[in-house]
């Protein structure tokens, strides 16, 4: 009878908990904002250059950057804490072009944590020239 007791109970115990799925990879949405006001066509990031990172902190694995169309770039990463900090080149409706740069996480100390499905991050950057 105990045995039935205990049978029953670890029965129980295994069917009252859920199987977990945890996604692990994020969907990414990087807006651009400019600190002179303009709206780029286009942000081109060079991930060889020194400098540009895009850097899981967890498993060192690094991103390529998106293309930003449109102001606006999807990248999907693992999810995790990242540096993230770049220059670009920005090209504009008008034809002209400006270098840009984004720091604002780019040190383990200022890193940013990506943990949700899906996140949009505003990158205030930094026209250069």
């Amino acid at each position: 009878m105990k045995k039935a007791l205990i049978l029953c109970c670890l029965l129980l115990l295994t069917a009252c908990t859920k199987a977990v799925q945890e996604k692990m990879m994020c969907t990414l949405t990087l807006q651009a904002e400019l600190s002179d006001g303009r709206v780029p066509v286009s942000i081109t990031v060079d991930s060889a250059l020194p400098g540009n990172q895009f850097r899981n902190l967890n498993t060192g694995q690094s991103y390529p950057f998106p293309t930003f169309v449109n102001n606006s770039g999807i990248v999907e990463v693992l999810k995790g804490v990242y540096v993230v900090s770049f220059d670009g080149d920005a090209l504009f409706q008008d034809g002209s072009h400006a270098t840009v740069r984004f720091t604002e996480w780019g040190t383990p100390s200022s890193a940013v944590t990506l943990m949700e499905n899906r996140q949009e991050l505003v990158l205030k950057m930094v026209v250069l020239r």
